[in-house]
């Protein structure tokens, strides 16, 4: 608001709106009380910028972190936000006008690295960023252009200390997968077990049945880059301190249910199972046991009576107290009762995961009843995941939230009053469970009852990150990343493809870091020729050495080899028949995102990872085997592209791709999920 109070209260609310709730300016008066023109005109600048949210975005400097971060700017910017990107790297210039660019350090000199030491360079970035951004922030405000919130790169977690300490908002922005960065998470809580036998699997929660190989690189491989792996795991270090966490995926992608996730049956999967000691709880959570147990799982049911022993030879019972002699009530001493099963618990229950463990037979998961939530903080000291089992109805369940936790539920003292909730039938007094209707008759029962009702850590998924122009078409002008740290390649490749045939082309990129041998360079050029398809294949200038002599001259006919070219056109042009990709996260996005189906050839860190989602649960591509050296052959090659490129199997691909392709639409349309989050996360950043 501008605000020019007349009389009565409005000089008190014009107080409050510019200095209190900091919503608008004050136009000030002469000495006669009058508004000036110039006075006016100054006004409105001040408006128009004091009262605009401005945001720091810092991405790290790599151009796979870079471009998610830059579109995402550009959302924000186009939501009414000021947004100033942070630059390490001077050659980085925006070619868009809503975002604003400042250099706080050039550690990374154009056209290489300052040091071939990882470690050193990630210690100097650190440097450089510690002392440069509390000066940016400064500079900022003194420019009357008040920073509110730090976007970081969820790689550099010691950005939020900087912005905690100088009394900013702090948001994680993750510009991997859900998927990938759930392994590197179990990994920093050192819950992740990995047999390194081949053809072992990996069994994590809501993930499918993962191949060691199909972990992210550094996670098989530890040795392989010992640098990326900490810098990737340590990622976890404070990510429940940042006030928001924002991922590069959007919410069909990655929360869709998975039907061909595969039924985890190991022998070595060992589930305790830990019921309440009231029979209530304890029969269904039996019963429970016996369905997981009849799916091929290993389960123990943990009692704190002697009495309880199991009748199905399938369910193993282990006591870890006895704190009910044979005859004894709970409900003699329910508050007594409650401190000594959670002081025997507390010492038991590791205990007793200790001796599995020492057994052979490590606990991976503990299913708790959820009268008893302090279980959970045990088994995340442990390294362990915990499941909670309500045994009560989801109704009892809502009327203890909206009673003790949201303060929604009324109740009055006469017999024949009605309660009315959202989505519940009309229920009288003594319909509600009686420990809301009279709190006086167990306290202690009520708080069992309601302790689960605990809030977890939210995340926003706000992609995926690329230009409007292939997706919503909202943003104006929003045709490409705008920002890079290579030299744009000419569109030669884009004249190229207008001349061939709709579907008829092979587009083959392995990203800016893959490092292919000169054998696998020469066994997939000549996959390519065998394939007797038109190909575009992106060679960098680093790599052409590579290649087999004459290769370019000689499959010119049906190949166009280049160094660089506008990734997103190509995919987009109709010409595109699929991508045979590293499966980086970026890339993966893209080719869902335009509907273009994939052949999977994944390097290294998070590829193994994206390109099985790609495969076997988002059914958009094939994967590139490769033999018992980890190469791959020609022979493999020439098979997948006919597979992706011909018959029923090529259409089903091709069908899953353009449905992937609506479902991204979809997501940052006006009101779709990642349009919804990106509108939350402004709100919540403006009240503040």
């Amino acid at each position: 608001m501008v605000v020019m109070p007349q009389w009565t209260d409005q000089t008190t609310n014009a107080k409050l709106v510019q200095d209190i709730w900091k919503v608008g300016v004050r136009v000030k008066v002469d000495e006669n009380g009058l508004v000036g023109r110039e006075v006016k005109k100054m006004e409105r600048r001040e408006i128009a910028t004091s009262t605009r949210t401005h945001v720091l975005v810092l991405p790290f400097p790599a151009q796979g972190h870079i471009n998610p971060m830059v579109h995402f700017s550009k959302r924000l910017a186009s939501k009414g936000l000021k947004v100033t990107l942070v630059a390490t790297n001077k050659s980085m210039q925006p070619q868009d006008t809503s975002i604003q660019i400042e250099h706080i350090s050039d550690c990374f000199e154009e056209g290489g690295q300052k040091t071939d030491s990882l470690d050193a360079m990630f210690d100097h970035f650190r440097i450089a960023v510690s002392r440069g951004l509390p000066e940016l922030i400064e500079k900022q405000k003194s420019l009357g252009c008040p920073v509110t919130l730090v976007v970081y790169d969820s790689v550099v977690p010691w950005v939020l200390d900087t912005a905690h300490q100088l009394g900013l908002y702090g948001a994680a922005f993750f510009t991997q997968s859900c998927a990938v960065c759930t392994i590197y998470y179990h990994e920093h809580q050192g819950s992740l077990q990995i047999n390194p036998s081949e053809g072992s699997s990996v069994s994590m929660p809501s993930m499918p049945s993962l191949r060691t190989k199909d972990l992210p690189s550094f996670i098989y491989d530890v040795s392989s880059y010992p640098s990326i792996l900490r810098l990737v795991v340590n990622q976890f270090s404070n990510y429940k301190e940042a006030d928001w966490r924002l991922f590069n995926t959007f919410d069909k992608l990655e929360a869709e249910k998975m039907e061909r996730q595969e039924v985890v049956t190991s022998s070595k999967t060992h589930v305790l199972l830990f019921p309440f000691t009231a029979q209530g709880h304890i029969n269904p959570m039996v019963q429970f046991s016996k369905r997981l147990a009849s799916k091929g799982l290993k389960v123990t049911l943990v009692a704190t009576n002697k009495s309880m022993q199991s009748q199905d030879s399938s369910i193993k019972v282990e006591h870890i107290a006895n704190l009910l002699d044979e005859g004894d009530q709970i409900i003699n001493s329910v508050d007594s009762f409650l401190d000594r099963l959670q002081v025997a618990v507390s010492h038991g229950l590791p205990e007793l995961i200790e001796k599995q463990k020492g057994l052979g037979c490590p606990v991976k998961i503990v299913v708790y009843d959820s009268t008893m939530p302090w279980v959970l903080d045990i088994l995340h000291k442990l390294g362990l995941y915990g499941a909670v089992f309500h045994t009560q109805s989801s109704a009892i369940a809502f009327f203890l939230g909206a009673k003790i936790f949201h303060g929604s539920l009324k109740i009055g003292s006469l017999e024949g009053e009605n309660v009315v909730l959202p989505s519940m039938p009309l229920m009288g007094v003594k319909d509600l469970p009686s420990f809301i209707s009279d709190m006086d008759a167990y306290p202690a029962l009520l708080r069992l009852v309601v302790n689960w009702m605990a809030s977890q850590w939210p995340i926003k998924t706000i992609g995926p990150t690329i230009p409007s122009m292939y997706l919503d078409k909202r943003l104006e002008d929003d045709k490409d990343y705008g920002l890079s740290l290579f030299k744009p390649g000419d569109e030669d490749c884009i004249k190229w493809l207008d001349t061939k045939e709709s579907g008829s082309v092979v587009y083959v990129s392995f990203g800016s870091l893959a490092n292919l041998g000169e054998d696998e360079m020469e066994e997939l050029a000549c996959g390519l020729k065998q394939s007797n398809r038109y190909f575009l294949w992106v060679v960098r200038a680093s790599e052409v050495s590579k290649l087999p002599t004459n290769f370019a001259t000689e499959a010119s006919e049906k190949g166009l080899v280049v160094n660089w070219c506008p990734q997103l056109k190509v995919l987009a042009h109709p010409a595109m028949g699929c991508f045979m990709t590293h499966c980086g996260w970026n890339s993966t996005l893209e080719a869902l995102s335009l509907g273009v189906p994939m052949l999977a050839v994944p390097q290294w860190t998070d590829q193994p990872t994206n390109a099985k989602y790609v495969v076997d649960i988002w059914e958009a591509g094939v994967r590139v085997k490769v033999d018992e050296k980890g190469k791959i052959r020609r022979e493999e090659i020439e098979m997948c592209i006919r597979e992706v490129m011909e018959g029923e199997r090529g259409n089903k691909l091709k069908r899953n791709a353009v449905r992937w392709k609506e479902v991204a639409q979809e997501a940052v349309d006006k009101g779709g999920s990642s349009d919804k989050h990106i509108d939350e996360f402004i709100s919540e950043l403006a009240c503040r």
